[in-house]
């Protein structure tokens, strides 16, 4: 179980170091956690909309649609913009004034989003500057593309918890 390895990763630690190490370890992880958990209510609040869009304006496969735009929702900053391009050029295929009805209600709804409903999640879930989280993300995907963008902002929560717990004690202590 997880419990059992992460206390064997412990003990590869000298022994002096080991309780640091281990509420470190746990405060990244926990941090991690949050974070996804975060995106996770962003996403489903994502597909939930696409849902309900796709509904209105009388697409066949609705859900199907609503699966994809949230599991685009996942990728920071373009994915949720993606979801809802590529969904509408689909609404094309049904007419004109399906793909108008999708694309007002969600990309409305992305305005929302990106202003209200994603700032209160995060900032509860990660404390992470958005300028940070910004340049993770696209450093994160100018590396590793998609995986990189995904890996973006858990790499840059853990970062700033090394910073505030080791980093800058050590540097106060000097």
């Amino acid at each position: 179980t997880l419990p059992s390895i992460k206390k064997w990763l412990y003990r590869l630690a000298p022994r002096s170091r080991r309780e640091r190490i281990e509420y470190l370890s746990e405060k990244i992880s926990g941090s991690v956690g949050h974070y996804v958990v975060g995106q996770t209510v962003v996403a489903t609040l994502n597909g939930l909309v696409a849902y309900i869009a796709a509904n209105f304006a009388e697409l066949e496969y609705a859900a199907l649609l609503a699966i994809f735009a949230a599991f685009m929702a996942f990728i920071p900053l373009v994915g949720a913009v993606t979801g809802g391009i590529v969904i509408s050029l689909l609404a094309l295929l049904v007419g004109w004034q399906a793909a108008l009805i999708f694309a007002a209600i969600y990309f409305i709804y992305l305005q929302i989003e990106a202003y209200l409903i994603s700032p209160k999640i995060m900032q509860r879930a990660v404390a992470i500057p958005g300028a940070l989280a910004v340049i993770g993300v696209i450093a994160g995907g100018s590396l590793l593309g998609v995986l990189g963008a995904l890996m973006a902002i858990p790499t840059v929560a853990g970062i700033l918890v090394l910073v505030r717990e080791v980093y800058v004690p050590y540097q106060d202590s000097r």
